[in-house]
């Protein structure tokens, strides 16, 4: 995940194992940042490379657990939230790219309208990450607790298969 001025911070495993902390489940959130960092690994988000977003994974991933998700719930949910926000991200980046000629010229001006540009850039980027994981931490609860009893149980195996073995996986 690309975040504001590149910090560790940004990274799956320090986005999880801080969520863990704030959410009273660190082993969840460490378990699920270390999953999702070596996921990550794959493909590194370098340059206009995005193919999800792992610390937004984690994170929305740490928060279902800390509030009673099974572990491959939250699993999916962190991943769905993920690729969401890449994909909303890939748009508001094709859109900055498109009036970068004009804030070249606004920066060869004075750029006194440049940090309001950049103010508004961040928090579109933050509104957007809030929103994507609140839809996430909504939804996917109301499918756990109302629906997933209901599922085939081969079904529900397997989800806790694939979440077991998901670390492996990024190995």
């Amino acid at each position: 995940s690309v975040m504001v001025a590149q910090t560790l911070v940004s990274r799956p495993l320090i986005t999880g194992v801080i969520f863990g902390v704030l959410c009273r489940v660190p082993f969840a959130g460490a378990l699920f940042g270390a999953t999702f960092e070596l996921i990550n690994l794959i493909t590194l988000p370098v340059g206009g490379l995005l193919t999800w977003s792992g610390a937004v994974a984690a994170g929305t991933a740490t928060l279902l657990a800390g509030i009673g998700c099974a572990s491959s719930i939250s699993l999916a949910g962190g991943l769905a939230a993920g690729i969401i926000h890449s994909r909303l991200e890939a748009h508001e980046r094709a859109r900055r790219a498109a009036t970068g000629d004009r804030l070249a010229l606004i920066s060869a001006e004075g750029g006194r309208a440049l940090g309001f540009s950049f103010a508004a850039s961040i928090a579109l980027h933050a509104s957007m990450t809030f929103f994507v994981s609140l839809g996430i931490v909504t939804l996917v609860p109301i499918f756990y607790w109302h629906w997933w009893p209901s599922v085939p149980s081969c079904v529900r195996a397997g989800t806790e298969f694939a979440a077991s073995v998901a670390p492996w996986v990024g190995l």
